[in-house]
């Protein structure tokens, strides 16, 4: 079984590929200029398409038909219009056709399976269109990699570090259009990202449309007679502007590169159109300017991800830069003094991803059947318990394979290594076998056990046992956010529970077992909704996004989904971030699989001004509602959630004909950062109420377990077990279900406490007289009970209790029938 050695950083401004070979890291250069990597653009001229350097040129002269950024616009329903070839084109198609041109580098070589690496922060629709892409391109099997893990294998296998004891690293990647960052765990063999932030929309490009608009725009108006000069350039009314802005953009990112080893730089421009022949100096210090708030904007994301695990700066051991952005000096000179930590420099931030993405590669196996015919003569496979023990990694010259068998097994055993240079012949196998194998240095060495039976005839052989010499390896990748199961509760409402968490590591799976809300008649046109969705399992259902959606019709059914049927879910996310779910009724025999790829989701300004307007309108009635609690601390942090809003409301409002930048997407990005900070803080005093109700229970239920039976006692220890866990979940419907599962709990041991009839006779003995059937026997009733409770005959008391129940013309609700509402997705 071969690896896929292919890894490639599909970037937003500059896409490359390289190759993991026998322990090294070769990258495959471009032809034309021999360069590392290309620019991440398209162009359409005359029937002919051009990727790279010379498509990038054309930006400045026939901006209409050059397309960039465009992985920016990965997982939405963003279309571009080729005015050259009169279609339209994805960013799905446009990323596609640059992985077609950096295969192309691989002269001769027939590239099926690669590793394509995506920012730690792209959900589940992002990382599809991205293998949509790759697969488009030609490739029969990708795997995803998220970058700061690539960056981090580039640096620890390049550089030769000597880890004896665990560190943790940040990795800073400020890319061209994407921005992660990324907390790791590395340790002498292998690391692990522990959790991460990021920003979709926050990019080199982002600075080079601020240089035009803060720095060039403002020059060329003190020159000419040109009046609100970026409006023009952005609106989809003025194509002869369009024209201009793209021109200004291509000469602003020069210029911007310039002045990261100058300290000035100038622009000229010679546009006819509208007869604009100048030229414009710019300092570094302007260009700092305009730095500055984009990098505050990245500080603060790792401030907060510092906070949130509970660490400081002096726990960090260095700093790992990725992406173009980071060889702004300004970038890196703030990045030390805020930090003091120490900021690694020593490898290209530029290839790191793709280096990492091939070291990565290199220790993947391909899972594409060869289709060569092997010389070997097919055998049937024996079925015999085999256990093998080995370390996947190390860093000796040889390794020890330890292989256990059943005791009856008679016969003969062979380890080989996959290169051929390593053989240990045919050897007389015990139910225990021991062999140290030779390890080539700096590579993954691949072995195969065969098993021969007394007569030496084939019967057994297990392929892909891995031993990774010299070099670190990744303990999975983890999920970028929450994945969760939408679930009915009362008063029509739904909430999240957690399938998977945040930061878990992929692959993964799970079942669980939920009941049904609702009947669902046979042949009807009712339907019970399975909606998988990611984001924060403890925020509104509304602010995630969905990932898996299944409908299940009563047509479908040959009998009735009765409410409280049980109903099993198998849910798997493989490491590509495919999701599965499989839905079984016993009660129906009906099974029902999907699987989920999502690629594309829609983004209107217009819907983010709404949600934004309606975030506010929130906000204004959590104040309103405060503001006579005289909680003034509280009543700050919503004010400047509200400041926040409305600002970025008011962008929205501006924004409604911008045609070219990525404004509606950094909008949404922010919105989705501001209204989580919101919900955050609203969530934070829902908890603290849950918590003081769940201490109430809890203290309530210690006094009166010693009275429970031995199952209540067992129940009680369930269901506070991993208690610290869930009450620091900051998930108010977690502690809420716990507080349910303690109140039926407390109310079980109660009830069944002889003093609990005291409580329930006087519940009855001021009910009104009418309430019951009949006055005469209800008044009888009452005195009798007083005279029991003087005597303290509780047995009495209980039989007069009955009694009076069985008077009462409506009987009262048991707790249990309030929880058995209809639910609107039919699932609970």
């Amino acid at each position: 079984m071969k690896n896929i050695n292919i890894g490639i950083d599909l970037g937003t401004t500059n896409s490359g590929i390289a190759k993991y070979e026998n322990g090294k890291i070769s990258i495959y250069k471009n032809p034309v200029g021999f360069k590392d990597t290309i620019p991440s653009v398209v162009s359409f001229r005359k029937g002919r398409i051009q990727i790279g350097e010379k498509a990038r040129e054309h930006s400045a002269t026939n901006a209409e038909n050059v397309f960039s950024s465009f992985k920016r616009k990965m997982g939405s329903d963003e279309v571009y219009f080729i005015k050259d070839l009169d279609k339209n084109c994805s960013p799905i198609e446009l990323s596609s056709m640059v992985l077609n041109e950096l295969i192309n580098f691989a002269q001769g070589e027939s590239l099926k399976s690669a590793v394509i690496t995506i920012p730690a922060s792209f959900d589940t629709i992002q990382s599809n269109a991205t293998k949509k892409a790759g697969y488009q391109a030609g490739f029969e099997e990708i795997v995803l990699l998220q970058e700061p893990i690539a960056a981090c294998l580039a640096y620890s296998n390049s550089l030769n570090i000597e880890i004896t004891s665990e560190k943790k690293w940040l990795v800073y990647d400020f890319g061209g259009g994407t921005f992660d960052i990324a907390l790791v765990n590395i340790n002498e063999r292998d690391l692990k990202v522990f959790d991460h932030k990021g920003n979709n929309f926050l990019g080199g490009v982002d600075l080079d449309t601020l240089f035009v608009e803060k720095i060039v725009c403002p020059k060329i108006e003190n020159q000419t007679q040109e009046k609100d000069l970026w409006s023009k350039l952005i609106s989809k009314e003025n194509p002869v502007y369009n024209k201009l802005f793209f021109e200004l953009l291509y000469k602003s990112e020069e210029a911007k590169k310039e002045l990261s080893i100058k300290e000035t730089s100038s622009i000229e421009i010679d546009f006819d159109e509208l007869s604009i022949s100048l030229d414009i100096d710019i300092s570094r210090d302007e260009f700092e300017l305009i730095v500055q708030p984009k990098f505050e904007e990245s500080f603060h994301l790792v401030e907060k991800l510092i906070k949130e695990n509970h660490l400081e700066f002096s726990d960090i051991e260095r700093i790992i830069l990725v992406g173009g952005t980071t060889y702004i000096p300004y970038i890196r000179q703030q990045l030390q003094e805020k930090t003091q930590i120490e900021v690694e420099t020593s490898l290209d931030p530029t290839t790191a991803v793709m280096i990492g993405a091939a070291y990565y590669a290199g220790s993947k196996p391909s899972e594409l059947i060869e289709k060569e015919i092997v010389d070997e003569p097919k055998f049937e496979q024996n079925n015999i318990q085999v256990e093998t023990i080995y370390e996947p990694h190390s860093k000796d010259s040889e390794e020890l394979i330890v292989v256990l068998l059943e005791e009856s097994f008679e016969g003969y055993y062979r380890i080989t290594r996959a290169d051929g240079g390593f053989d240990t012949g045919l050897l007389k196998a015990n139910k225990k076998i021991a062999e140290f194998v030779p390890l080539l240095e700096k590579t993954t060495n691949q072995f195969t056990l065969f098993l021969f039976d007394n007569q030496q005839k084939q019967i057994f052989s297990k392929a892909n046992i891995q031993i990774t010499n010299g070099l670190y390896s990744i303990l999975g990748q983890p999920i970028p956010n929450d994945i969760c199961l939408e679930l009915d509760e009362e008063s029509g409402k739904s909430h999240m529970e957690i399938i998977f968490k945040k930061n878990d590591i992929l692959p993964l799976k799970k079942t669980i077992y939920k009941n049904c809300s609702k009947n669902i008649l046979r042949n009807s046109d009712q339907k019970l909704i399975i909606n998988v969705v990611e984001g924060n399992a403890g925020s509104m259902v509304g602010s995630n996004l969905s990932i898996g959606y299944i409908e299940i019709s009563g047509s479908n059914f040959e009998q009735d989904l009765l409410k409280g049927m049980d109903i099993e879910l198998n849910f798997k996310v493989s490491e590509s971030r495919d999701l599965s779910i499989d839905v079984y009724i016993g009660a129906l025999d009906l099974e029902i699989s999907e699987v989920f790829n999502p690629h594309q989701r829609k983004i209107s300004i217009e819907k983010l001004a709404s949600e934004i307007k309606n975030a506010l309108d929130t906000i204004l009635e959590e104040i309103r509602s405060e503001e006579a609690n005289e909680n003034y601390e509280y009543l700050a942090k919503l004010k400047r959630s509200q400041e926040s809003l409305t600002v970025l409301y008011n962008e929205a409002l501006e924004n409604q004909n911008d045609a070219l930048t990525d404004k509606k997407y950094q909008i949404d990005e922010l919105k989705k950062i501001y209204i989580q900070e919101f919900d955050d803080l609203i969530r934070h005093k829902h908890i603290l109420s849950e918590l003081e109700e769940y201490n109430n229970i809890k203290d309530s239920l210690i006094f009166y377990i010693e009275k429970g039976s031995p199952r209540q006692k067992e129940e009680f220890e369930k269901i506070i077990k991993n208690e610290k866990e869930f009450l620091q979940s900051n998930n108010k419907y977690l502690i809420r279900k716990k507080n349910k599962e303690l109140e039926n709990l407390l109310e079980n041991i109660y009830q069944n406490q002889d003093e609990s009839y005291i409580d329930y006779f006087y519940y009855l003995r001021f009910e009104d007289p009418s309430a019951f059937r009949d006055r005469s026997k209800h008044s009888q009733l009452i005195e009798l009970g007083e005279k029991a409770i003087d005597k303290s005959n509780l047995v009495e008391l209980k039989s007069i209790c009955h009694q009076l129940y069985n008077l009462l013309i409506v009987k009262p609700k048991r707790k249990d029938d309030f929880n058995t509402f209809d639910g609107n997705l039919g699932i609970k």
